[in-house]
């Protein structure tokens, strides 16, 4: 693939660019954050998203184009209303999250394209990307390695509950990703997040670890 392939293209022998990836309310993104707590750089997709869907003129207008002024409230992006019409249960949803998915997902991967060239560029060693779609949006082959966390079921579903996003929601969120026994036979290293915080990071620091001999 054309994005694939420049992503590879800007990460030189010298530097490691590691994909943190898992389904939604597996732990990745905690995992994330004790890799930036210990020193690392992390960059995280959503924020990115974030960022750009609130500061990038043109993305504004076609959100609120294709979502309609509440889209925006006060000035900022209206996560609830977004999330509320492109993972609800009405048919419709698949279509207007892939619409969403479309506006968003180039500008967050050329962004992360610069990032992860500047960074490389500055002499660095080590880069960490967390977004949960690198292998639905088929950007892993640009990645020299790739960190999966998956958690049970149960879990998930605990987690989501205290996010306040009810079974029906879960379920569509969890339909739009490839299942994660697809993702643990694909990834390069793998985290089952089903203990405490202290084994999830003894379990991501000794990876990191391996990662930095490499």
């Amino acid at each position: 693939m054309e994005k694939e392939e420049e992503i590879e293209s800007e990460n030189g022998d010298n530097m490691l660019c590691i994909g943190i990836t898992g389904g939604f309310g597996s732990g990745k993104t905690t995992a994330a954050q004790i890799i930036a707590d210990a020193g690392f750089i992390v960059i995280y997709t959503d924020d990115l998203a974030k960022e750009i869907m609130n500061s990038d003129e043109k993305v504004r207008e076609q959100l609120i184009s294709a979502f309609g002024s509440d889209t925006y409230k006060d000035g900022k992006l209206n996560n609830s209303y977004l999330a509320s019409i492109v993972f609800s249960d009405k048919p419709e949803s698949e279509k207007l999250l892939d619409q969403l998915d479309k506006i968003v997902h180039p500008p967050v991967i050329e962004k992360m394209m610069n990032l992860v060239e500047e960074y490389e560029n500055n002499g660095e060693k080590l880069v960490f990307v967390e977004s949960a779609l690198i292998y639905e949006a088929e950007l892993d082959d640009g990645f020299d390695y790739i960190l999966n966390v998956s958690s049970s079921i149960d879990n998930v579903k605990k987690r989501a509950e205290s996010r306040g996003i009810t079974a029906i929601q879960l379920q569509n969120r969890l339909n739009r990703q490839i299942p994660p026994e697809k993702k643990s036979q694909w990834a390069d290293f793998n985290i089952e997040n089903n203990g405490t915080p202290d084994q999830l990071k003894r379990s991501v620091l000794m990876i990191v670890e391996i990662m930095k001999a490499m």
